[in-house]
């Protein structure tokens, strides 16, 4: 009989398709292409939970992907679901965060305290939505 160590054994013979079934990491696409190839397969007719292992498997093969290209398979709802508000804002700058808001939708991100210093004249102004969160937040 004769045992060898798998990532031992794709190590020494630079073999990227052993690598699959290691810990090492895959480095040609080639072997990520058969991989994708043999999941994909309908010929396989294994159903996936029945695939010890598979979740952590395709993970590590993501991983050896650049982020850019394994968030480009999603879209940009996909992208940011589960995120908090505050993550999904989390590095853009003021301007960036205001891009494509209307004025008066900009007038209501403002704290409380700043509406308040806003005249009575100015707010007239301002659409009956506008005015009417206004007054629900600053109370007149």
């Amino acid at each position: 009989m004769l045992v060898v160590e798998i990532d031992a054994g794709a190590e020494a013979e630079n073999d990227d398709l052993l690598r699959l079934f290691g810990f090492g990491e895959v480095r040609t696409v080639e072997a990520r292409r058969w991989l994708a190839q043999q999941l994909g397969s309908e010929e396989i007719a294994v159903e996936v939970q029945d695939l010890e292992g598979l979740e952590e498997e395709i993970l590590r093969l993501l991983a050896t992907f650049p982020p850019e290209r394994v968030l480009s398979a999603y879209t940009p709802e996909q992208r940011l679901a589960g995120l908090s508000p505050e993550q999904r804002m989390a590095g853009l700058s003021p301007e960036q965060r205001l891009a494509g808001l209307s004025p008066e939708q900009v007038l209501l991100a403002l704290p409380d305290d700043v509406l308040r210093a806003l005249s009575d004249a100015y707010v007239d102004t301002l659409s009956a939505e506008a005015r009417a969160a206004i007054r629900a937040r600053i109370g007149r």
